[in-house]
């Protein structure tokens, strides 16, 4: 008898994030060329997740009412009359904020490992290198 052989089924959803992992993987390593790294990923990149985080702040900023978020949850927050949009809008904002840092800090390894490997001039490496760590330092200055 002739055995039949087990038909294999294909999980897109875990194949793309497996993609996207390997596509970020090499992004960290510095395999994408300085241009596309600095400017796709590190300039633009970095300036649509600020433009997320600024936006969650915004929509929290007036349900809180100028206190800090901190200070709702640790003198005004009571569970059984709460506001699940304060709630929720925090949820939202700080995890697009560490989402955020960690971006950042990613894309400062990922800028300087592609300079590393840059060959046609020292000094585009050495600029590209600087204006990413200013443009963190900047970006995450205006949270902090």
């Amino acid at each position: 008898m002739r055995q039949r052989k087990k038909k294999r089924n294909i999980d897109l959803g875990k194949l793309y994030l497996r993609a996207e992992f390997y596509m970020y993987k090499k992004l960290i390593a510095g395999e994408f060329g300085l241009k596309e790294t600095f400017w796709k990923f590190g300039i633009f990149g970095i300036l649509a997740g600020l433009l997320i985080v600024k936006m969650f702040g915004a929509l929290l900023a007036p349900l809180l009412g100028g206190i800090s978020i901190y200070k709702y949850f640790t003198a005004y927050f009571n569970p059984l009359k709460m506001d699940t949009s304060i709630v929720v809008y925090t949820v939202c904002y700080l995890t697009s904020l560490c989402l955020f840092i960690a971006y950042n800090i990613s894309m400062v390894f990922a800028v300087w490992r592609s300079g590393a490997r840059y060959e046609r001039s020292p000094w585009l490496s050495r600029i590209a290198r600087l204006v990413i760590i200013l443009v963190v330092y900047l970006c995450l200055r205006s949270f902090f």
